[in-house]
């Protein structure tokens, strides 16, 4: 019945085709909405007062992660209690076991980037729509062909292991295990398929480059981390083939490169609002009306993402975007001349150390009070290299209007097992 299901969908997702037309899209994205609000919210305790009166999108609360949890056993439709969810995902997070389930629901549990735990529901239904959009739109089917799927995560779900079919083999890798004992055991799968974190693609391909492991992959796909441009010209020249980028997230499948490479958000699973930082930058805030176990209306992401100025040659007319840059709270932050608040968009800083040198193979920055700069080197000589990354930062700050500013450089990069890379963070 499961794989039923996910045929279904990507019938449906097969005959409505692609939106050229934005005001079509939007028509189609209203009509989903009122069929969520009298079909799902109506469910929700929390919600069920405002479906019932009709309200319009915008006279929904706005969320976040903080409000969502407080709010967890009214807002999903199951009657699943908090207390109990975070027991089952507790549990498989200990013994590595993600298969139980609540009620027919798969429980996860997502620490993000920013460390606070936070809770998701997942039913067959939605697993199998989630299913047939990675089929669809990431990870085409190669009928008379098994494609073997490595799959990088710090846990993995009864969501991820769907994609298991006749024609893909999937193999979860478990970051928080040794990286040698990891490259060991992908060199023996030997995948065709890739998907990882960027920061252990990365080190996928610096052992590939040194010849410790070799393998053969035609597609690689990165997600759960911030791709910066640096990291993917080194990838793509170790592993020169396809590569996707996916913004994947506990809230939702919000976006996936089409085949000229750009992000594109997918609208027709979720309505996305724009809070702008600025004529580009915008946080995202998303209603998803393919979540009925747990609504995700009106959830303000902690995200900041830059709209392409110019239309993508695909021709959609999902919104599409030059980058995602970081999480609003890793804009830096100093102290003006006059009292005011200068901030700097992870982005530039970004490019500023990549342009400084091309004597390190991976850094962080992170603004504890003062900048600490962490380096990998390729080279051996961190006092040179670290002066020189420190001396274009201070120039590109002080033109911001940043003085007085002290960096202290530390040579490798401090990270705990299975924490995801942020390459620039604010604490």
């Amino acid at each position: 019945m499961f794989r039923l299901k996910i045929i279904y969908f990507l019938v449906v997702y097969t005959l409505r085709g692609t939106f050229q037309r934005r005001e079509a899209l939007e028509r189609f994205q209203q009509r989903k909405w009122h069929r969520f609000r009298k079909k799902v919210l109506s469910n929700s305790p929390f919600y069920h007062q405002l479906a019932q009166q009709e309200a319009d999108l915008t006279d929904f609360p706005l969320m976040n992660k903080a409000a969502f949890m407080a709010n967890f056993d009214q807002i999903n439709t199951l009657g699943i209690q908090r207390e109990e969810a975070m027991q089952v995902a507790l549990q498989a997070e200990m013994e590595r076991d993600f298969s139980p389930e609540l009620k027919g629901a798969t429980v996860g549990l997502s620490t993000g980037t920013s460390g606070t735990r936070g809770l998701f529901l997942v039913s067959a239904r939605e697993r199998a729509q989630w299913t047939a959009m990675v089929l669809r739109r990431v990870v085409p089917i190669q009928f008379f062909k098994r494609q073997k799927v490595a799959f990088f995560l710090r846990a993995n779900s009864n969501l991820y292991s769907s994609v298991q079919s006749a024609s893909l083999e999937f193999r979860f890798f478990d970051i928080f295990q040794p990286i040698e004992k990891l490259l060991q055991e992908l060199a023996d799968f030997q995948p065709h398929i890739l998907a990882a974190q960027p920061s252990i693609l990365s080190a996928i391909a610096e052992a590939q480059l040194a010849g410790s492991i070799n393998i053969q992959a035609h597609l690689l796909i990165s997600f759960a981390e911030v791709l910066n441009d640096t990291d993917k010209q080194f990838i793509q020249k170790v592993f020169p083939v396809p590569f996707r980028e996916v913004y994947q997230c506990t809230e939702g499948f919000l976006a996936v490169t089409c085949a000229h490479g750009t992000l594109h958000l997918n609208e027709d699973i979720a309505i996305f609002e724009k809070k702008y930082l600025d004529e580009s930058r915008f946080i995202p805030i998303i209603t998803d009306f393919t979540r009925s176990t747990q609504p995700i209306v009106r959830y303000e992401l902690n995200d900041v993402l830059v709209e392409k100025k110019e239309p993508c040659p695909c021709g959609s007319c999902f919104t599409a975007l030059e980058r995602i840059e970081g999480r609003e709270d890793d804009i830096l932050v100093f102290p003006g001349v006059n009292g005011e608040l200068i901030k700097v968009f992870p982005d530039l800083i970004c490019r500023v150390i990549a342009r400084s040198t091309e004597g390190f193979r991976a850094y962080r920055l992170r603004q504890l009070g003062a900048l600490e700069l962490q380096l990998e080197l390729e080279s051996e000589d961190f006092q040179v290299v670290s002066a020189t990354v420190s001396a274009a930062l201070h120039v590109f700050l002080q033109e911001k209007g940043v003085n007085n500013l002290s960096i202290a450089c530390k040579k490798g990069i401090e990270r705990g097992t299975g924490e995801k890379l942020r390459r620039v963070e604010r604490k």
